[in-house]
């Protein structure tokens, strides 16, 4: 889209709504009304800009996606104030809709619903056709589910809304709809606009039936197995439509970009293989600073080491059963033979010497460059080793001379710098940076490796998952990360002794390359949810294993000795039932006494 155009569109989609509130039957000349801006397609397609507001992307700081992952057992946001405050049994029930608590997967909010349904009661009363009248009907029944989507995963039933309404009564006085009113609309919503929507949206990354597609293959899978494992009916009418669209797509995108990195570290997404829809990101018009920020004192994110152990090696087999593992005594033999995707996600070890031009050089121990070595010959230039800090010059204080690299024995570089050891570079890049330190790299936001992954999990709760539809989907991803293919038939109880054991060995492969693919990509909190699995976040989160002396015995060893595994945060309290759903904000409930708390919850 026209990042130029769009900065103007949204500032008159913002006025309008603001001019809204005050709208009288008499048409006032000096403002902007519903009857006197929704009158032709153009002018839906300008207020229909503001919408894709509700796509996080990346940010000023951690990308939106990532807000999530570090209260589950992927990753840590490793500071006292991160402390991951359902496995610590710190969670409360928030004041107001805003929610101060510091980590909300969604908000007691419908404002956004309000903003969409503002556009879908003027459709009828414009001028437009009928086939128009129907394309934008169908774009604002995708973004309000979208809404919806966050709203449902978090709090279950949830106030339906289907006007924009002139005052707040019903939001003031009206019960909660049931959480199975709430997904047959969403999802009968999403059905009409696969059928409506025009198939090539507005233009090129824009909303279209492939990218309601996607979202019907999130939800289906989302709400079909949250409903199977919760005790809820119906699961399988939301598993079926996961499936349906998930054929469809998997039709329309048969190849993924072939080096995992690109997909989130490329300048431009438009057109490449796999990306149903991304976030734009243009210079001097619309910008991040993740990369600046990953490179910056101001990175506190790790991840663990349970999440690093759910790498498969080379030879296919999991860490507890491959005959490649090197094991984790040190960080160089943990990463030797790995799912390429770790080295991508997590900052790979590496040793050199800091020189004065040219900024290092290699060590004399060999082993120092085993992975600079490997990051040169699969990371392209976006993650190559040793790893800069923000200001991506070559220099003497630029240059990292080691990892892991941790905070409490930095070497006086305090730069990208980690507790756990893991550091998580997954946006982390070299690319060209503006005066102002602002990145134009675009974010997925729609890709069709999540779509690969629903589907084969949606096979199997279905029991239709096999051979064929392994090859169809996540063997489509092993060649990138220099995996040998799954083969279905050598998955049974012994693949994986470190598994699980009240999950189905295959259903644990699946859900294993689903936690490596998308990880840090937002996705895990709700997965641990929907598979009723919130104890997986009890486990104390440890990091790489070391010697203290090599860093000058600065480091917390978990159990106290002389070496062992990192630690930063002790052993949590575990994760309550009454988690699964949020609680809503006392203020509220205060307004509307037909409202009730979600189970387990007091002020």
């Amino acid at each position: 889209m026209n990042m130029k155009k769009l900065i103007l569109l949204l500032f008159t989609a913002t006025v309008l709504v603001a001019c809204q509130k005050d709208f009288l039957d008499k048409l006032p000349k000096d403002k902007l009304v519903p009857e006197t801006v929704f009158i032709d397609n153009n002018s839906f397609k300008i207020y229909a800009w503001s919408l894709y507001d509700q796509f996080g992307g990346y940010g000023a700081s951690i990308p939106n996606a990532m807000q999530s992952e570090f209260i589950t057992d992927n990753m840590n946001e490793t500071r006292p104030a991160g402390i991951n405050e359902y496995a610590f049994q710190t969670k409360f029930v928030p004041g107001q809709g805003s929610n101060t608590a510091t980590q909300v997967p969604s908000r007691w909010d419908f404002s956004y619903v309000r903003k969409v349904n503002i556009m879908l009661d003027n459709i009828d009363k414009s001028k437009m056709s009928n086939a128009d009248k129907e394309h934008w009907r169908s774009v604002g029944y995708f973004f309000r589910a979208l809404r919806y989507y966050d709203l449902i995963s978090a709090f279950g039933d949830v106030t339906w809304i289907e006007t924009s309404l002139q005052d707040t009564s019903k939001l003031l006085y009206e019960p909660r709809t049931p959480r199975d009113v709430v997904a047959k609309n969403m999802l009968d919503n999403l059905l009409y606009a696969e059928s409506h929507i025009k198939p090539g949206g507005d233009g090129v990354n824009t909303i279209n039936t492939n990218v309601v597609r996607a979202l019907i293959s999130r939800f289906g899978l989302f709400e079909g197995t949250w409903r199977k494992y919760h005790g809820l009916s119906n699961a399988n009418t939301y598993l079926q439509a996961c499936k349906a669209a998930s054929e469809k797509l998997m039709t329309a995108y048969p190849t993924v970009i072939s080096n995992y990195d690109d997909v989130f570290n490329s300048e431009d997404l438009t057109g490449k293989p796999g990306i149903i829809l991304f976030k734009q990101y243009v210079a001097n018009l619309s910008t991040h600073s993740n990369p600046r920020f990953i490179g910056s004192t101001s990175w506190f994110w790790d991840l663990t080491k349970d999440a690093v152990q759910s790498y498969l090696c080379t030879d296919g087999k999991p860490v507890s059963t491959s005959t490649v593992f090197a094991g984790d005594q040190t960080m160089y033999n943990e990463f030797r033979n790995r799912d390429r995707r770790l080295y991508y996600t997590v900052a790979p070890p590496y040793k050199v010497t800091i020189t004065s031009q040219p900024a290092w050089k290699n060590t004399t121990n060999p082993a120092d460059a085993e992975y600079i070595t490997l990051m040169q010959q699969i990371g392209g230039v976006n993650k190559e080793l040793p790893f800069e800090q923000w200001s991506k010059t070559w220099s003497t204080g630029a240059t990292t001379s080691q990892s892991p690299h941790f905070r409490l024995s930095n070497g006086g570089q305090n730069q990208m710098t980690s507790e756990l050891g893991y550091l998580f570079w997954k946006f982390y890049n070299r690319l060209p940076l503006d005066n102002s330190n602002n990145s134009t790299n675009d974010a997925p936001l729609f890709r069709i490796e999540e779509v690969y992954l629903n589907y084969a999990e949606a096979m199997f709760e279905l029991g239709a998952f096999d051979q064929s539809v392994a090859n169809s989907t996540i063997n489509k991803l092993r060649p990138r990360a220099n995996l040998p293919n799954m083969v279905v038939a050598q998955i049974n109880a012994s693949f994986d002794t470190k598994r699980d054991l009240s999950v189905d060995p295959v259903l644990w492969e699946i859900r294993r390359e689903r936690r490596v693919e998308l990880m840090g990509d937002g996705f895990r909190f709700n997965d641990i949810k929907r598979w009723k699995k919130g104890n997986y976040v009890d486990k104390q989160a440890l990091g790489v294993f070391v010697k203290n002396s090599d860093y000058g015995n600065k480091l917390k060893i978990n159990g106290g000795g002389a070496q062992g595994y990192v630690e930063y945060f002790g052993k949590p309290l575990g994760w309550l039932d009454k988690y699964y759903l949020e609680p809503l904000p006392t203020q509220d409930l205060a307004l509307n006494p037909k409202l009730e708390q979600n189970p387990g919850w007091k002020p």
